[in-house]
């Protein structure tokens, strides 16, 4: 239990991470903003589209609007959910002696203006998970470099998409981002061909091999599902890769293995203190196995 004049002895990341902590701090702050005369909304999922719907709706009452944030994906739904209106800026506050950076949302000049929210949602945002070691400069890259896979991308903006278009254009656009023609392969071909050039190196991390048909599937269908839900189309989550449990929606996990079970047993970890981030198991995106020297699984 705290109240507004509590001084707290541990870090908010502590305090935040249990739940009844956070929803009590949340009616704090809202009745603090408010008693300073400050309208108020509480998204009840996706707080920055409620920040950026809230911003565009109030645009043609005001000269210029603000929206104040360091979330890139604060700017990415003003860019592409706001272009027509040249008066709502996006402002990031500086720190020490850097100032504030402002940026409209009608400067991004590359042609793929409506593919944006696709990019943003397949390389990783709040909401779908992103492909380690494949940045978002990445995959713009990748558009400028290949506009056949516009098309693909169009495929995530169609409200009426099927699952089954929607995966096969999902596992085109990945089987080009790690090197790959989409035309002749698929991606677990390119997952194997990946493994055997990584086998002959002294070093290399499994887990930048490109990710499994399986795997790849799931995301697309959720990152469709947050493409659709940005543009204001409802879609049933469960249909699109998620299902329910205790603590709300959670990710489907993939049902096939990452590997052929003789390969999975030849990956261990020897973690002392724990299994962290830097586990190989993880790091492979496995779970720890009789094989592991400490934790034995």
């Amino acid at each position: 239990m705290f109240h507004e004049e509590t001084v707290l002895q541990y870090t908010k990341e502590k305090l935040l991470a249990n739940e009844c902590n956070k929803k009590r701090f949340i009616e704090l702050l809202k009745k603090a903003l408010q008693k300073a005369n400050i309208c108020v909304q509480q998204a009840v999922e996706d707080a920055d589209l409620t920040i950026v719907n809230t911003a565009i709706s109030v645009a043609p009452q005001y000269d210029y609007v603000r929206v104040v944030g360091e979330d890139i994906d604060l700017l990415v739904l003003l860019t592409a959910l706001a272009s027509t209106h040249s008066n709502v800026f996006s402002q990031k506050c500086g720190r020490g002696k850097t100032p504030d950076s402002y940026y409209s949302t009608t400067s991004f000049k590359h042609k793929f203006l409506n593919e944006l929210l696709f990019i943003h949602a397949i390389s990783g945002c709040d909401i779908t998970s992103a492909l380690f070691g494949q940045g978002k400069n990445k995959f713009i890259s990748l558009f400028l470099k290949h506009e056949e896979l516009f098309n693909r991308a169009a495929t995530f903006l169609n409200p009426q998409a099927t699952t089954e278009q929607v995966t096969e254009a999902g596992e085109n656009v990945l089987v080009a981002l790690y090197g790959g023609d989409p035309a002749t392969k698929n991606l677990d071909e390119l997952r194997y061909h990946s493994f055997v050039k990584a086998a002959a190196k002294t070093k290399f991390n499994l887990a930048r091999l490109p990710p499994t048909t399986d795997a790849a599937q799931l995301h697309a269908m959720r990152s469709y599902h947050q493409v659709q839900t940005w543009l204001g189309n409802e879609k049933d989550p469960l249909k699109w890769g998620w299902m329910h449990t205790q603590s709300g929606l959670f990710r489907k996990k993939s049902e096939k293995d990452p590997a052929p079970e003789s390969l999975l047993q030849c990956i261990s970890c020897t973690c002392k203190k724990g299994c962290t981030n830097a586990c190989v198991c993880r790091k492979a995106g496995l779970h720890c196995s009789l094989l592991c020297k400490h934790c034995i699984g």
